[in-house]
């Protein structure tokens, strides 16, 4: 089946979207911590993955009509020729992500994407000159970066995106300009960092002028050569006498903040027309880098005014399958006769909530062979439906029958819901996550190995239920446009039976699953189910006590600093280190020095080096005060606040959820809560951990074991190292 989802279209309205591929590559590489490997090759992508995901939601927000991409060539430019220092400190590109830039060419390519760059001068320059060129034909233009160099582009045609991350973004029209900038507007902007100075391109400013100064100084004298022209009537005296001796760095500065418009290029708007490639071409890329998620999320070619994003999914009428709702007694006969087959089937659940300890059935869906499926809808708010309770008696004893097979992806949750029911799974034969783990994948999820194993693609389920605050759940969904949806997930279960079964068997690999993978589902299933005793009560108690030691903290802090401030304040928390306290300035963030762990620490390196020379003696006790306060406040919000809230109300216990699969060791990993992470290297975070209990304390104890360095052991075991 096609089911398209629209983006209405500006009507007769052109919008160019300009991309600052360098600076954008660079925030994905740095915003995506893990490595993200291609499975088949090794190759590092998450660059890529990252560029497209914020390609993405730029094109869906923004609908462009027209989109070209500028980079950086890595040969100097007339700045750096001019200036040698210019951007000297910067480190070279890691040799991963170096590599990644030719990929994204290629994504772009695939996309239909001009791409620009010009020897001799910067991406900000091509910007530049292509926003100057769409507007003499009129037409609106958005730049996306995260360079805020490129504010001074800002006019009545041309906006800036500024991305931070890809849900941290803001859009600067001239208002957000001068609001950001105290009334200044986009003809400002270089001569600002031309006087602040810019450390990210190792442009120096002018000793002793920030930006509070240098708004000040262009808001009174209207620019750089006014402020010159007028030097006798600057004020303070430190800001004028600066000023007169470093005039030539104030200039060059200049110089390398100003973003050229003239460079020898031409924006051809017709070639830069976005929504005419082939979606094909940019599918195939995206299954050679395994980006599978993605892929649903292309879009297409206009509709009628609209962008249709299609994706391609089983469908009643013209798909090769025969999916069947099941909702007589003679239905629910005939499948059960199908079941009980000693094939075995695979079988699906469709539930109310993601949480298995609290999600109801609302359908179920079995398939014995490829092609074929069955769903059997039991708790849907409207429709023809047979009462759960007849269903489950009818197919509860074949679900329960171990000497019938049954394969689940992702069994941990069915069994749970059934669980719910009172249906006691018997006979899981094989859990294709699991065995699509085992075999090396990355991607695990259904949809993903069912574009990756036999090219099609799956319906996503916010086609049916939706996203954000209007998402529904599949129990409000119409029975008939959940079947299909449900169907398949059983059907494609049952297709990766076969192809997965024989991948492990390829691979050796059949017995891992056997003896160990699958049978430790259940057990899983069992902890998950049983939970664990929560003592809360000593957490309140916590609570207080750890609120009493906050706040001691805080008056102590006030008391050493002479007044009151937030200390969960980032800016106000620098202002008192750097400014108050005269610390030297760590590395800047968008709001300031930054206040992270990293950097207190690094600040405490520098005190006990000996050479905090004019330093307030004060900072040593500050210093310490806020690293105490942030952990006791981790604790308190993290743990001791929020596992209460986490207890199950039937049953008076925390129910986490184990994974097999996620972790990159191969251990059980755990989520919701991670129980695996409270803190044990503290007195406090041993605390934390009293209050697991066993049932029935002081007689029982809970026991925690943990091997040492087992990584170690096993490689000796391996090695056969005595």
């Amino acid at each position: 089946m096609t089911t398209a989802t629209t983006i209405p279209m500006l009507e007769d309205k052109q919008l160019l979207l300009i991309l600052d591929g360098h600076a954008l590559v660079h925030r994905a590489w740095h915003a995506i911590r893990e490595p993200l490997n291609v499975r088949s090759t090794g190759e590092e992508v998450r660059a890529v993955f990252g560029f497209l995901n914020s390609f993405i939601k730029t094109i869906s927000d923004r609908k462009p009509t027209h989109i070209v991409i500028t980079f950086d060539l890595p040969k100097p430019t007339f700045r750096h020729l001019k200036f040698k220092d210019y951007k000297a400190h910067r480190p070279p590109t890691p040799p991963e992500l170096r590599g990644q830039f030719a990929r994204i060419r290629q994504l772009m390519e695939a996309f239909g994407v001009p791409i620009f760059e010009q020897e001799g001068f910067e991406a900000d320059d091509l910007i530049g000159t292509l926003c100057r060129q769409a507007e003499e034909q009129e037409i609106d233009t958005i730049v996306l970066t995260g360079d805020t160099d490129t504010l001074q582009l800002v006019s009545p045609h041309v906006r800036v995106l500024l991305s931070f991350a890809v849900q941290k973004r803001t859009l600067y029209d001239d208002g957000a300009v001068r609001e950001r900038y105290g009334g200044l507007g986009p003809e400002s902007i270089a001569e600002i960092k031309a006087l602040e100075g810019d450390s990210s391109d190792n442009i120096p400013g002018v000793p002793g002028i920030g930006r509070k100064t240098a708004i000040k100084l262009l808001a009174e004298f209207g620019s750089l050569d006014g402020i010159y022209e007028n030097l006798e009537d600057v004020t303070p005296p430190r800001a004028k006498k600066s000023l007169t001796e470093n005039r030539e760095i104030a200039e060059r500065a200049l110089f390398l903040t100003t973003i050229l418009r003239d460079v020898p290029v031409t924006l051809d708007i017709d070639a830069s027309e976005f929504w005419t490639f082939d979606r094909s071409k940019v599918v195939d890329f995206l299954k050679e880098l395994e980006f599978f998620s993605m892929v649903s999320r292309i879009p297409t070619n206009r509709q009628d005014g609209q962008l249709a994003m299609e994706v391609e999914g089983p469908d009643f009428e013209s798909a090769p399958v025969d999916y069947k709702i099941v909702d007589t007694e003679e239905a629910l006969e005939e499948l059960a006769v199908e079941l009980a087959k000693p094939q075995g089937f695979s079988f699906d659940t469709e539930t109310d909530s993601v949480n298995p300890m609290v999600a109801q059935l609302v359908g179920l869906s079995f398939s014995n062979s490829p092609q074929k499926a069955w769903y059997v809808p039991v708790g849907h708010n409207e429709g023809k439906q047979l009462p759960m309770a007849q269903v489950l008696e009818r197919l509860g004893p074949i679900l329960t029958d171990p000497d019938i097979p049954k394969v689940a992806h992702n069994a941990n949750y069915d069994i749970m819901v059934l669980e719910n029911q009172g249906v006691s799974l018997q006979g899981l034969e094989l859990d294709t996550m699991l065995a699509a783990h085992a075999s090396g994948r990355k991607a695990v999820g259904l949809k993903a190995l069912a574009l990756d194993l036999f090219h099609e693609e799956m319906m996503p389920i916010t086609d049916l239920i939706g996203k954000g605050r209007k998402q529904i759940t599949m129990a409000e969904v119409e029975i008939e446009k959940a079947a299909p949806y449900a169907a398949a997930d059983a059907d494609f279960t049952e297709r990766l039976r076969g192809e997965l079964s024989r991948e492990l068997e390829e691979r050796d690999l059949r017995g891992l699953m056997d003896d160990v993978e699958t049978p430790l589902v259940q057990v899983l299933v069992r902890m998950q189910r049983d939970g664990v005793d929560l003592d809360v009560d000593l957490l309140k108690k916590m609570s207080v006590d750890l609120s009493g030691q906050l706040a001691d903290i805080q008056n102590k802090m006030y008391a050493t600093v002479g007044h009151e401030f937030n200390l969960n304040s980032s800016q106000q928390l620098g202002d008192v280190l750097f400014n108050e306290l005269h610390l030297p300035p760590t590395k800047r963030t968008k709001t300031g020095h930054s206040t992270d762990a990293a950097s207190l620490d690094g600040l405490k390196v520098f005190l006990d080096s000996g050479k905090a020379e004019g330093v307030d003696p004060k900072s040593y006790e500050v210093l310490d005060s806020i690293l105490e306060y942030r952990q006791l406040s981790k604790i308190k919000s993290t743990y001791v606040d929020a596992l209460p809230g986490l207890v199950n109300t039937d049953t008076g216990r925390i129910h986490t959820k184990y994974n097999q699969v996620g972790s990159a060791t191969g251990r059980v990993s755990s989520n919701d809560p991670n129980v695996q992470n409270i803190p044990v290297r503290t007195e406090l975070g041993r605390q934390v951990r009293k209050a697991f209990v066993a049932e029935g304390a002081p007689d029982w104890s809970l026991l925690a074991a943990d091997y040492s360095q087992i990584e170690l052991r096993v490689l000796a075991h391996l090695s056969e190292d005595p």
